[in-house]
């Protein structure tokens, strides 16, 4: 299972700029696992939208607010905490309805969904002010080495 401490943390500023940078390493991290590549870019996909989220939902763009991404690295697959302050998300289930955002022609809304298709779970949490997303992606039997 995962370790406690994280094997890998970085704290960026709330930036979209950044963005790319998150990427890259969410990428790096999840190739020393040796994920196929096709889920290499997945995963690096559900952090950028994780990500995106906190500043434009969380921060309303405001910059220069922490996001601490801890990344926890095992045999077995990788574990992504997101860690920030703000506005806490909204995490009714009925709320995102897929249907309706596509009736009423929204483009926002559906990131938490991909999120959820693509990583094997997705959780969030509030405590002592402080706001948490966690994602975990299993390597499938034939990967695991």
């Amino acid at each position: 299972m995962f370790k406690v401490e994280a094997d890998l943390t970085v704290t960026i500023p709330s930036s979209t700029e950044l963005l790319k940078m998150v990427v890259e390493l969410t990428r790096h991290a999840v190739e020393i696992l040796e994920f196929p590549d096709k889920e290499v870019q997945q995963i690096a996909l559900a952090v950028d939208e994780a990500i995106t989220n906190v500043i434009k939902h969380s921060y309303r763009y405001e910059k220069g607010r922490d996001i601490r991404i801890e990344f926890f690295i095992a045999a077995t697959g990788l574990k992504i905490r997101i860690i920030y302050a703000g506005i806490a998300p909204e995490m009714d289930p009925e709320a995102v309805s897929v249907e309706r955002l596509i009736k009423q022609k929204r483009k926002g809304g559906l990131g938490v969904q991909l999120m959820r298709k693509i990583m094997d779970s997705v959780e969030y949490s509030s405590s002592n002010g402080l706001n948490i997303c966690e994602m975990i992606k299993w390597k499938k039997r034939e990967t695991v080495g």
